[in-house]
């Protein structure tokens, strides 16, 4: 099989999308994806990722993939985790603390830095077939409470809720995450009310 089908057999699989990553893995060369751009037949979305003319490619997937040390927080990943159901107007990601932020404000993102326990609470969430990072629900709700965070309190309040009727809540982990960030007094005074 040649190689030009050989990628668009592996885009595929993959919605569609192939990545120049993939491509170097699989021993296919530049040239060839080169080639299937110039045909028409891939399309160039965002520097080293492409996809057929079938394919679809998530706004999400294409800003992690731009900003690979951030992970969506806060009410992005409420978003994206199912516990709100309004779509971010700004897309809210964390960083690590000392991280330059000109290129995220330049995209609109909204960064947060985060100076302690960085990667706690990070998952990984398939959209559309690609792979994002982002807080788990439980990280997400305890950031949400943090002091220095201007929470929106309108979307807060609905996804703790729905995490209170959620059948896979740890209430253990989300108190021992709350612990950790110094929220668990706070926390506790919203869970009385809904558990």
């Amino acid at each position: 099989m040649s190689q030009k089908l050989e990628i668009l057999k592996t885009a595929k699989k993959n919605n569609g999308i192939i990545l120049s990553e993939q491509a170097s893995d699989f021993g296919f060369s530049r040239a060839t994806i080169k080639s299937l751009v110039d045909e028409g037949v891939l399309t160039s979305v965002q520097r080293g990722v492409y996809v057929t003319n079938e394919g679809y490619v998530d706004d999400f997937f294409l800003l992690g993939r731009k900003f690979k040390s951030g992970i969506f927080s806060h009410e992005t990943a409420l978003y994206l985790l199912g516990f709100s159901d309004r779509a971010p107007v700004t897309i809210i990601m964390s960083f690590r603390h000392g991280s330059s932020t000109t290129r995220m404000k330049e995209e609109g993102i909204r960064a947060v830095m985060v100076s302690k326990d960085f990667r706690l609470g990070e998952a990984t969430l398939v959209r559309s077939g690609t792979e994002i990072k982002v807080y788990n629900i439980e990280r997400t709700l305890v950031d949400l409470l943090k002091p220095r965070y201007d929470t929106d309190y309108e979307q807060l309040i609905p996804a703790l809720k729905r995490y209170a009727a959620y059948g896979k809540k740890d209430i253990n982990k989300l108190f021992r995450y709350a612990n950790v960030f110094g929220v668990e007094e706070k926390l506790r005074r919203y869970m009385e009310v809904l558990l």
